[in-house]
Order: C-alpha cells, then structure tokens, then sequence
C-alpha cells in the first residue's frame, strides 16, 4: 500500500483536483486555495480609486504651492541665499 502521508506531491493540478474516497484518505481540496477567492476585481477597483484620488491631492497640493511661490517673485539669484521656507 503506498503511503498516502508522503509530503512529495509531483502534479499539484492533478493532487487538487483528483476525486478520491474522503472517508479512506481524506477529502482534497479543489478549487482556490487562499483567503479572499473572488474578490480581486474588487481589491483592483478600490486600489485604482485610491491611486487616483493620490494623484488628484497631490496635483491640489502642488498647484497651492506653487502658487504661493508664484505670489512671491522671487528674482532670478534668490536662490543664492540658500534659505528655506521649511
């Protein structure tokens, strides 16, 4: 009798997928075998929507900002004085 217990598994498809007698060897999975099967068309939305809405802050912050310095004028050798606004 070969041993059904052996950890070496040759063809995961054919060992996931193969019908066997569950009350002699025990019942084998088919199908997915991770947490959350099905749902990552879901994951891929929220993620695009939340890559988007980054882009869409960080323009808005950026505009803000480069408006502020706009506002300034600093002239052409401000850079000279090496200081920061922080």
């Amino acid at each position: 009798m070969d041993n059904i217990y052996t950890p070496t598994v040759t063809d995961w498809i054919k060992h996931l997928t193969t019908d066997t007698r569950g009350d002699e060897i025990g019942t084998q999975i088919s199908g997915a075998v991770y947490p959350g099967v099905g749902t990552e068309g879901v994951l891929v939305v929220i993620a695009l929507v939340i890559w988007i809405g980054w882009h869409l802050i960080t323009v808005e912050q950026e505009e803000k900002e480069h408006k502020k310095l706009a506002k300034r004028r600093p002239s052409s050798s401000a850079w000279k004085s090496n200081v920061t606004d922080g």
